[in-house]
């Protein structure tokens, strides 16, 4: 008698990893769109000879193309607004406002690198930071480097013997009021974000600064409350700008060695963030 063979369960088939990957929902992708600015309102010319030009930039705008920021930069402005191919010579951070040189030569670069570089130029800038800030003057002598995270690079404090480099910030206290401190800063020379990191390294970073002092960014609730009515329409920087401003800028011209000077007016809400502040004398 023949015993009936059963049929053993079959096992299920795995899908090909690729088949499986493609099955999988993909997530949706959020793409980036940059808005469209104009030229006019990136920067604004306040000098122009046939070596040399002088800005003054506006918030949220980089001085050349990067990251999600490459229609609004100040050399893309400059070209739409027929001055041709400039070279950068101060790198403003994207967040400040204020004079940025750029020179429309690579042999007027070379040698406004060089001076820009020694003690024969001289930046001034006003900034407004989060505190009490502590003396009517002072000077913040913290070497700076450079770490990599990830994709990106950041710069913060570090030990010479660590890579670091020397790097001076001179500031004056010209107001204070409201929880914050206005300050006039000066340097030659400078590192990347050096201003910011400075302060930020001592315990008063910079009103809206997200980069260097993420939790302390926003002016206290309680330095806004029971403000007298002429105050009422003062508020914080908008997101994209930080309160640093570049007000002046003294080096000799890279052509003539004329000793030149720009300077350019404090934006109107950085003034407003410190409304009735009182003035130190000196």
């Amino acid at each position: 008698m023949s015993i009936p063979v059963l049929n053993k369960p079959v096992a299920a088939r795995k899908k090909p990893a690729s088949a499986a990957k493609a099955a999988a929902p993909r997530k949706p992708t959020i793409k980036h769109v940059e808005l469209s600015v104009s030229p006019k309102d990136v920067c604004t010319v306040i000098y122009v000879d046939d070596a040399l030009i002088a800005v003054n930039k506006a918030a949220g705008c980089p001085v050349v193309p990067t990251g999600a920021y490459r229609l609004r930069s100040v050399t893309g402005a400059l070209q739409a607004l027929g001055y041709g191919v400039t070279y950068p010579i101060s790198l403003l951070d994207a967040e400040a406002t204020g004079l940025v040189l750029l020179t429309r030569t690579p042999e007027a670069a070379k040698a406004m690198r060089w001076n820009w570089r020694s003690a024969l130029c001289r930046r001034e800038f006003v900034a407004v930071a989060l505190g009490d800030i502590q003396g009517a003057r002072g000077r913040i002598t913290l070497p700076i480097g450079s770490v990599r995270e990830g994709s990106q690079i950041r710069h913060q404090v570090m030990p010479i013997d660590q890579g670091g480099k020397a790097a001076v910030t001179t500031w004056k206290l010209i107001a204070r009021g409201r929880m914050m401190s206005r300050l006039h800063i000066s340097m030659t020379g400078g590192r990347t974000h050096q201003i910011r990191i400075h302060l930020s390294a001592i315990g008063f970073p910079i009103v809206g600064d997200k980069r260097y002092a993420a939790e302390m960014t926003s002016v206290p609730l309680h330095a806004l409350v029971e403000l007298p009515a002429k105050y009422a329409d003062s508020t914080v920087v908008p997101p994209h700008q930080i309160a640093l401003h570049c007000s002046l800028i003294r080096i000799p011209h890279p052509v003539t060695e004329q000793m030149m000077e720009f300077t350019a007016p404090v934006p109107r809400v950085l003034i407003g963030l410190m409304p009735g502040a009182w003035v130190l004398d000196g």
